[in-house]
């Protein structure tokens, strides 16, 4: 049985992800689970969708060992441990269709997933499984403790609980000259430029000055509207807006953080300006919704909000025009800014709390999340380097190499 995910948009913007077969029907239990346990509960569509690819991996794990859950739950026979390593094990690895068309997990401890992709794997199935065994076993052997039995011992097999932040994830950095060649690259008629029309040149030069001067997220970027855009005051304003009626995309972009307003310099505001009256409202289509950066390409996507298929496929072609290409990606950007912004502070001589109160408000994150620590990481490590050869110096530095006993 071939599976697929898909996104639904209702007629009311709300968006829905749903596990199908190869007919396009839904699968009834991961529906109800999704419907019932999840949607309940707010969570975003991508939480969902990623849920949903923890049990598509658990029906190819079915496949792969010739099981049928749904009927053994069904009659009070729940996981044994040997199947639990079993899950364990296959969910460790990346899955793949073999020529018989079947999916099949690849073998080899170098095509290992992730420690976090693993646990996250099975901390879903771990729910999933626990509620299927509750909706299927029979009325007459009502047993919650073997179904709560099963379920710790999911949870008990998986890996160590990564932590947020690995020890090298602030070193990859990126350096400003790098980003200074590929603003540069993108300058609309430059020679090396990857996008052929000009419209689209002056598109994607914007957005990447915008990414890089603001740290917005890709989600807030692709969400911006024109009417965000203050031209009197300058400012660009981040707007949450789930499950708009006005956005056709089916994976919408949103804003993940809170609402805020950043002021911008008036050359960028320029730009955009001369983005939205050049390029953007001579474009068919752009006007029958609010959305700022639009697809100007021929074709049945015209003037439509770009797509994060199409924002993908811009950050691809920024690795390719450059020789130190490694790491570009948005939210590097999004990196690169708030270290950027730690030496302006320091260089200002702004205080540790007053700096990360501003932080907290310009990213969109609440004051006692603790998240402008880790995004500072980088820049306190360089910090505590130069303390570390001051004091180093303070001891050793005035000695010449004649100088010892």
């Amino acid at each position: 049985m071939e599976l697929s995910i898909r996104r639904i948009r209702s007629s009311g913007g709300e968006r829905f992800v749903i596990l199908v077969d190869e007919s396009g029907t839904p699968l009834f239990y991961p529906a109800l689970y999704v419907t019932v346990h999840m949607r309940g509960r707010s969570l975003a569509v991508n939480t969902v969708e990623n849920s949903l690819n923890a049990i598509k991996a658990l029906y190819a794990w079915q496949a792969y060992y010739d099981l049928d859950l749904e009927s053994r739950f069904s009659q009070g026979d729940f996981l044994h441990p040997n199947e639990i390593h079993a899950l364990r094990d296959f969910m460790q690895k990346p899955l793949v269709r073999d020529e018989q068309d079947k999916v099949v997990s690849i073998s080899g401890r170098r095509n290992l997933v992730s420690t976090s992709n693993q646990y996250a794997r099975l901390s879903v199935l771990a729910d999933y499984l626990g509620f299927l065994a509750k909706q299927l076993q029979p009325s007459s052997k009502r047993d919650h403790d073997h179904v709560e039995r099963m379920v710790s011992q999911i949870k008990a097999n998986r890996p160590k609980k990564p932590t947020k932040s690995s020890p090298n994830r602030d070193e990859k950095h990126l350096d400003d000259a790098v980003l200074d060649s590929l603003e540069k690259a993108l300058k609309p008629g430059a020679e090396n430029n990857p996008a052929k029309e000009y419209a689209v040149q002056v598109r994607n030069a914007l957005m990447f000055s915008i990414l890089r001067v603001t740290g917005l997220r890709r989600g807030e970027l692709l969400n911006l509207k024109v009417e965000d855009i203050d031209f009197a005051k300058n400012t660009l304003k981040v707007v949450r807006r789930p499950d708009s009626k006005d956005d056709i995309r089916a994976f919408q972009p949103v804003a993940k953080t809170r609402e805020r307003t950043i002021p911008l310099i008036p050359e960028l505001i320029n730009c955009i300006y001369e983005y939205v009256l050049e390029h953007r409202n001579k474009t068919s289509g752009a006007k029958k919704h609010g959305y700022l950066f639009v697809t100007h390409k021929e074709g049945t996507s015209l003037g439509q909000p770009i797509s994060n298929a199409a924002f993908g496929k811009f950050m691809a072609d920024l690795k390719r025009i450059t020789d130190n290409h490694n790491g570009i990606h948005a939210h590097a950007l999004r990196h690169h800014w708030n270290y950027s912004f730690s030496k302006a502070c320091e260089s200002k001589g702004v205080t540790p709390e007053r700096e990360e109160k501003i932080r907290s408000y310009l990213m969109g994150w609440s004051e006692t999340s603790g998240t402008a620590a880790t995004y500072n990481s980088r820049h306190i490590k360089e910090q505590a380097n130069r303390a570390a050869l001051e004091l180093q110096n303070q001891h050793l530095g005035k000695k010449t190499p004649g100088d010892e006993e």
